[in-house]
């Protein structure tokens, strides 16, 4: 399944409105936010209809998963195409078990949770929570909708003075951030790694990090807990390096604009586990036959990080990326202010 999915859920007095565009929703939230009461009119329309008082709109099916904790795999296999409720409880949601199968699925999945779920590959952009607006008032419906945790990129303004710059690995974007920053970039070797690797820092030192938000939000709330704690990190979390290289038009593609402005039209579910690994095969694809310029997620070609393809990649990047490719290399800076 693919696209953005507007879904309504209302009765006489409630009203739920909110989209789905990505494989994984997680929703999170205490109790009485109007999780479970959401869950229980789907519940209550699949077995009623329109004899439960209960309205739906969307335009593809919406299955709430009710069964055991054992029954799960059995009866998610039979569904397709469809927007599955899981509310929490449900322990195996955390399995590599319950992973595998949503790979392959060609289902969007909406997880109601108060832990994150360390083997799920969902995005920093969809995690959210379901707070009540004033667009109704009591004793007329009650609207809830959903609103992102993380409303933007946490970024501070200006973190270039001895910062450190991490990476999630040693790939493609340490490869192009190692040189473009020099020493003052390193890698965590992994998004598990981070908080260690942070941790060992302590308090005293500065940090950004630059990972893949399309896949980064099972790990975003460590990081965010050790800036409550005093730690001084930013973080810049594109969908992915891949998403960096395609912005910044130093390869032609098909459909690019489009693709980079409603990406998930072209993201089939049942083939990308992410956004990340679509951003990938696209960028694989659209290079495979230059040379110079093809794309090799684990060897980054010395095309993008020389001359005017790398200004253009960096131009791409926020304020604070950009004056610290200034602050390393005064150089270049120089030379194309003459």
């Amino acid at each position: 399944m693919k696209g953005l999915h507007h879904i309504v859920l209302e009765t006489g007095r409630l009203k739920y409105e909110f989209d789905i565009k990505r494989n994984i929703t997680i929703i999170l939230g205490d109790s009485a936010s109007g999780k479970t009461t959401m869950v229980g009119l789907l519940t209550l329309f699949a077995a009623r209809k329109k004899s439960s008082g209960v309205i739906l709109q969307s335009d593809v099916p919406c299955e709430v998963y009710n069964g055991s904790q054992d029954a799960w795999k059995s009866i998610l296999s039979d569904i397709h195409k469809s927007i599955i409720f899981i509310d929490e409880g449900y322990d195996f949601i955390f399995t590599e078990e319950f992973a595998d199968l949503l790979e392959a699925s060609d289902n969007y999945y909406v997880l109601i949770t108060r832990k994150p779920i360390r083997n799920l590959p969902y995005s920093i952009h969809e995690i959210y929570g379901i707070r009540t607006t004033g667009k109704y008032h009591f004793p007329e419906k009650v609207y809830h909708e959903f609103y992102p945790i993380i409303e933007e990129t946490p970024l501070s303004k200006d973190p270039y003075d001895n910062v450190t710059v991490i990476t999630e690995d040693e790939g493609s974007g340490y490869q192009f951030f190692s040189k473009s920053f020099h020493s003052e970039c390193t890698s965590a070797k992994g998004n598990s790694n981070f908080y260690k690797c942070l941790k060992a820092m302590g308090t005293d030192k500065k940090s950004l990090i630059i990972a893949d938000g399309a896949a980064f939000g099972a790990y975003v709330d460590n990081i965010l807990d050790l800036r409550e704690a005093g730690y001084n990190i930013s973080l810049y979390l594109p969908e992915s390096f891949e998403w960096i290289i395609l912005k910044s038009g130093v390869v032609k593609a098909n459909n690019l604009n489009e693709v980079l402005a409603n990406p998930e039209n072209y993201i089939e579910s049942s083939v990308y586990f992410s956004w990340e690994r679509f951003f990938t095969d696209y960028l694989r694809n659209a290079t495979k036959d230059n040379r110079l310029q093809r794309y090799n997620k684990s060897r980054l070609s010395a095309f993008y990080t020389k001359g005017q393809v790398q200004k253009d990649i960096i131009n791409t990047l926020p304020d604070v990326l950009r004056n610290l490719y200034q602050e390393c290399n005064p150089e270049i800076t120089a030379s194309s202010d003459t």
